[in-house]
């Protein structure tokens, strides 16, 4: 076996043990939110990576953006719904495990154009949110009335463009889809959602939206 051969074997050995125990990491990061009696419950939890029901401990149905849902700081319940829930936000040490694996065999066996492409394609990406901060100048703003507990507005994406709606909405507010009134489906986090205190509404999802 040549130098280059075990220099290539030894690495691709390090990149499947830095993805196995980072996937290891992931699959216990779990959260257990409950809504006793009934009532709304907000836990605080970093939601960057997703977060997916894993295992219902209420007679109550949980249904996600119905009883419960999250956004960028925490899961909510209500209606009765107690659930655990697995929180991807340790997703993020799996993505950085498999960029450091790649790097190094990249490193090893690939020409020099590969390695660079991968760094513009890194360079290239960008955070979600901040391309909501940094553009929003570009997006139509849509129509609703001003935000109360317990006040409905509707907010509406004309021509599949976004739109933002609504005065401020305070941190301990709740905000769920009353009544859909468009054919596209208004999903949470992928055609509405809340962002620095503002409702929008994405890819012709058009619906009266509750506060409370």
């Amino acid at each position: 076996m040549t130098r280059d051969h075990f220099r290539f074997h030894a690495l691709t050995g390090l990149a499947a043990l830095l993805l196995l125990g980072a996937g290891t990491a992931a699959a216990q990061n779990t959260l257990r939110c409950e809504s006793q009696d009934g009532r709304y419950q907000s836990c605080p939890v970093s939601t960057s990576g997703g977060v997916y029901l894993s295992r219902q401990l209420s007679q109550q149905g949980c249904w996600q953006n119905d009883t419960w849902g999250y956004d960028r700081n925490r899961v909510w319940v209500t209606r009765g719904c107690r659930a655990e829930f697995r929180v991807g936000s340790s997703r993020s040490s799996n993505n950085d495990a498999a960029k450091v694996a790649g790097v190094l065999i990249l490193g090893t066996i690939a020409a020099a154009a590969i390695a660079n492409k991968n760094r513009d394609d890194h360079h290239d990406r960008y955070d979600r949110d901040d391309y909501r901060h940094d553009y929003r100048d570009d997006y139509d703003y849509g129509y609703g009335n001003g935000n109360r507990s317990g006040s409905e507005f509707t907010c509406a994406s004309r021509d599949g463009r976004r739109a933002w709606c609504g005065q401020q909405i305070g941190r301990r507010d709740h905000v769920e889809v009353r009544r859909q009134l468009s054919d596209s489906s208004c999903t949470y986090g992928r055609s509405w959602g809340v962002d620095n205190g503002r409702v929008w509404v994405d890819d012709g999802c058009r619906a009266v939206f509750v506060v409370y």
